[in-house]
């Protein structure tokens, strides 16, 4: 039997990638897990702490990012630092609909180029990230639920 892998995302390869599993050996995960970012314990809007976090996405540089889904916005986590820095929404964890907020982000992706994706689910839209920018821009859907 072939592991089935899957996901409640929309994802993207970004480099070809031979993937193959071994059935005679069989696929193994460690049964004890790390914590790369949080604490354990929900937190509204502190650095080094996350709020259902509902979506992860790796940049080439393996830099994490979390789509904070009930502190709206995404924060980039570095693995091994402390705490992780706002990248979209408000650091405040405020909610909103304009250009620069977040409605409980939902899925996540981040492109070659370190732009950053979200599907914005309460304002019904994906939002664009350009790498560094300050606010986002709609590149699909219109922020009404019809």
């Amino acid at each position: 039997m072939n592991p089935d892998f899957r996901t409640s995302c929309i994802s993207v390869c970004r480099d070809p990638i031979d993937f193959s599993v071994n059935s005679a050996t069989g696929l193994r995960w460690n049964t004890t897990g790390s914590t790369v970012a949080g604490t354990g314990v929900a937190g509204t809007s502190e650095p080094n702490r996350l709020y259902n976090p509902s979506d992860i996405a790796l940049d080439s540089s393996d830099a994490l990012y979390i789509a904070d889904q009930s502190n709206n916005r995404v924060v980039k986590w570095i693995i091994g630092e402390p705490t992780g820095t706002t990248v979209a929404g408000q650091a405040s964890g405020t909610a909103g609909s304009a250009a620069y907020e977040l409605n409980k982000p939902g899925d996540i992706f981040v492109d070659s180029s370190y732009n950053l994706y979200v599907a914005d689910t309460y304002n019904h839209r994906v939002q664009l990230w350009s790498s560094g920018a300050f606010t986002g821009r709609t590149v699909a859907g219109n922020g009404k639920e019809k």
